[in-house]
């Protein structure tokens, strides 16, 4: 069923933010994220706010289930809790047989800002605010908010997929690389463009390589 592309306004007070905990609830394969490309979003400032991790919200909605979801922009939809949701594909195991569904994932960080969020190449993403790390896992697109990282300065480091860097860290996936300060580190690159060592205070470091 469509949902209609504009939305009225309605009073700030017609609907209530719900504390609450998400649950992963089913196993999930070869996740992705679907674009749904350009469109209109909600205007209304009460789908776009920022709502809680901690809430009593569904964990994820039925692909049937849409017309209880705003679409505000590409991926991302939202309940009248303000409950952000991506909508999502994957392959899971229906009466024993591997079936590809599609349905609204909301297991993730409830910071992202859905009208400025774009994915960074390999396994980051960006919106105005933060930089996040964001994949394929079970349940849904994994979108994890990296608190202490600068969305100004931040870059995936050359011929990697999971390793970044931003004007104060390193960055394996979520988990921050002590000890190694960006503007005092030296590289190490092979013929392929790739950095598979860097060194700072003669500290060393070697990266996963992507053949």
């Amino acid at each position: 069923m469509k949902l209609v592309s504009k939305l009225l306004f309605f009073s700030a007070t017609s609907f209530f933010l719900k504390s609450c905990n998400q649950t992963n609830e089913k196993n999930t394969l070869h996740n992705k994220s679907i674009k749904t490309g350009k469109s209109q979003f909600a205007a209304n400032d009460i789908f776009l706010a920022k709502h809680s991790d901690s809430c009593n919200c569904s964990a994820e909605f039925e692909s049937k289930d849409s017309i209880k979801l705003v679409h505000i922009k590409n991926q991302f939809y939202k309940s009248k809790t303000g409950h952000l949701y991506e909508k999502t594909e994957a392959q899971r195991e229906i009466n024993g047989h591997l079936k590809e569904i599609e349905y609204f994932n909301g297991s993730f960080s409830q910071d992202v800002d859905p009208l400025t969020f774009e994915p960074l190449d390999g396994w980051y993403a960006k919106d105005k605010n933060y930089i996040y790390y964001y994949r394929p896992v079970s349940g849904g697109m994994q979108i994890s908010k990296l608190d202490k990282a600068d969305n100004k300065t931040f870059k995936i480091l050359p011929g990697q997929y999971k390793y970044g860097a931003d004007k104060n860290y390193f960055y394996d996936g979520t988990e921050i690389i002590d000890d190694f300060v960006p503007n005092k580190t030296n590289f190490k690159l092979n013929s392929k463009g790739q950095i598979f060592e860097m060194e700072c205070n003669q500290r060393k470091y070697k990266f996963e390589l992507v053949n």
